[in-house]
């Protein structure tokens, strides 16, 4: 039976994250709903855990065939299931694969990743959420090549990255030919350093659009009126 305490609950779907290495968390949230999926056709999931970000791209892209890649065997299982039983099941599709040998002979015109990013500091004993959390499961330039080689050309990457990594995912996607095309940094808590930041990534050089700052919470602890707008179509309560 179904760990009630470990269903987190959308406004157009529910979803279990109890066997997955990672929960649903702010990260994955945020670049749901940020990302531009506007006339999607093709999306790509890069390590979708419990299928969160593959489920909101669902929600966002009505129109849009959702691939989800995943390595952790579990946590694979955990998200087709929640494919199944979300308002969506013939447009979604877990995978058990990893990205680097992912082939494809159509290419996905947005591709979405929260992707591994400790350095080795605080490797967790546990090695599956060691493998979810840190880059030696995914490097920044194998992470850049596995998007080169799969976005089409005027496709977009949607990426939430650690603030102070941020050189360390960049460089190596422009390496292979990928560039920001929007940003936006990610504070925590109102005033104080951004902790992450959402990135898109094309083809195509030209004017970075740096987008507002993202702060999910104000100074007393409360959601701000910027996270609640972008939440809102997601989230009850919002």
């Amino acid at each position: 039976m179904p760990d009630l305490h470990a269903v987190f609950r959308f406004k157009q779907f529910s979803l279990q994250h109890d066997r997955s290495t990672l929960k649903v968390g702010t990260d994955a949230l945020l670049l749901g709903a940020w990302a531009d999926l506007a006339g999607a056709r093709r999306i790509l999931d890069i390590g979708t855990g419990c299928g969160v970000l593959a489920l909101i791209a669902a929600q966002r892209a009505p129109g849009a065939q959702v691939d989800a890649v995943e390595t952790d065997l579990p946590s694979v299982e955990e998200a087709a299931a929640n494919f199944a039983a979300s308002p969506w099941p013939g447009r979604l599709r877990a995978h058990a694969i990893d990205a680097r040998r992912l082939r494809s002979a159509d290419r996905f015109d947005r591709i979405l990743c929260n992707p591994p990013y400790y350095a080795g500091e605080m490797a967790s004993t546990d090695e599956r959420k060691r493998l979810a959390r840190h880059a030696s499961g995914l490097a920044p330039d194998e992470l850049a090549a596995v998007i080169a080689s799969l976005l089409e050309p005027s496709g977009h990457a949607a990426l939430i990255i650690p603030a102070d990594r941020e050189k360390a995912f960049l460089d190596p996607a422009r390496d292979h030919g990928l560039f920001p095309l929007r940003r936006a940094s990610v504070h925590y808590i109102a005033h104080r350093p951004a902790k992450r930041v959402l990135v898109e990534l094309g083809f195509r050089t030209g004017s970075l659009i740096e987008g507002p700052a993202m702060v999910v919470q104000d100074g007393t602890g409360t959601y701000s009126a910027t996270y609640r707008s972008l939440m809102k179509d997601l989230l009850p309560g919002f």
